[in-house]
């Protein structure tokens, strides 16, 4: 057995409604500007804590060769170095070829993990998010929502987190 890491953030990526999150280039918070990748903001304001769950949608397909230990990763930074930062993973797998509405309400499972900013602005976090393996399969489509949620009291970072990936990390054959 093997670990594995599938970065999940595709084409199809979609900021929710709520004006708080976005793709930007880094340059714009980032200090240098020798690397410029899109990056999701978390939080409009870089003075102010956002206070509002927000994030995006995304689609992925289980890789064929999973067997187990399925953990969500956001890679994130920020410039500020206080407070804690909780990211939600929510989603839905859908199997099967014409049996399985990839248009159903509600989630299968909803994930988090509370992180705390980086010691040095822009560090690179790595949190884990846990997830339960029953609820993947080889080949499933998962639909997901990932959020930054502003409206949890432990998240207290008073300003805008950075998002440069987001990885599906598994245990496969």
């Amino acid at each position: 057995m093997a670990t594995y890491q599938l970065p999940i953030i595709g084409w199809q990526a979609k900021p929710d409604t709520s004006g708080e999150c976005f793709p930007e280039p880094f340059a714009i918070l980032a200090t240098n500007d020798a690397w410029d990748p899109l990056v999701f903001r978390f939080g409009i304001s870089n003075a102010a804590q956002p206070t509002v769950r927000h994030g995006f949608y995304g689609i992925f397909t289980v890789p064929q060769n999973y067997t187990s230990a399925a953990i969500v990763m956001p890679m994130w930074t920020a410039s500020l170095t206080s407070g804690n930062v909780v990211w939600d993973f929510d989603y839905r797998t859908v199997t099967g070829d014409d049996t399985t509405s990839l248009d159903q309400a509600g989630t299968e499972a909803a994930t988090t993990v509370t992180d705390a900013a980086p010691s040095a602005a822009f560090e690179r976090n790595t949190p884990s998010i846990t997830q339960t393996d029953g609820n993947f399969a080889a080949g499933e489509t998962v639909e997901y929502f990932f959020a930054r949620d502003g409206a949890d009291a432990a998240d207290t970072m008073a300003g805008a987190a950075l998002l440069f990936e987001l990885v599906f990390q598994y245990t496969g054959t």
